[in-house]
């Protein structure tokens, strides 16, 4: 308990300084700057999105047919190591969990439009990201 309340406190102080209104952009870089503290707020992160997938286990089940894992096996696995790329159902169970909205743009090699998918469904997104294979960048209004 006291290791969860350390990568809380790391995540959270952030934040709530965010919020307040004090939390600088140079201060942002500089926090995530630090090993310490960026693997500490991307593993609450990580720790956040399995609490959700496994407690909305029969919403994101059905997203893991293909992989044959369980939702516990797939946490375990590809959701809570720091080691792991973030895949499409990690990014739909943290929006879920965080309350956030999401647009990601695809581009592929298709002809066509690009396509895009809001996450959660019918939300206003706040985050909007660019997806290419294998990639995920943040996009920022110019």
């Amino acid at each position: 308990a006291d290791a969860i309340e350390m990568f809380y406190d790391e995540c959270i102080t952030p934040l709530d300084e965010m919020i307040a209104g004090t939390y600088t952009a140079d201060k942002l870089m500089s926090t995530f700057g630090e090993y310490q503290y960026s693997n500490a707020i991307v593993f609450f992160m990580r720790l956040v999105c399995s609490c959700c997938l496994q407690t909305e286990e029969e919403e994101f089940a059905p997203f893991l047919m293909g992989e044959g894992l369980t939702v516990k096996q797939f946490v375990t696995t590809e959701v809570e190591p720091l080691d792991k790329e973030v895949e499409h159902v990690q990014i739909m169970g943290l929006c879920k969990a965080m309350n956030v909205g999401i647009q990601i743009e695809t581009l592929d090699r298709s002809d066509g439009p690009v396509n895009h998918h809001i996450f959660p469904d019918g939300c206003q997104p706040q985050v909007f990201m660019l997806y290419r294979p294998g990639h995920y960048d943040l996009l920022y209004k110019s």
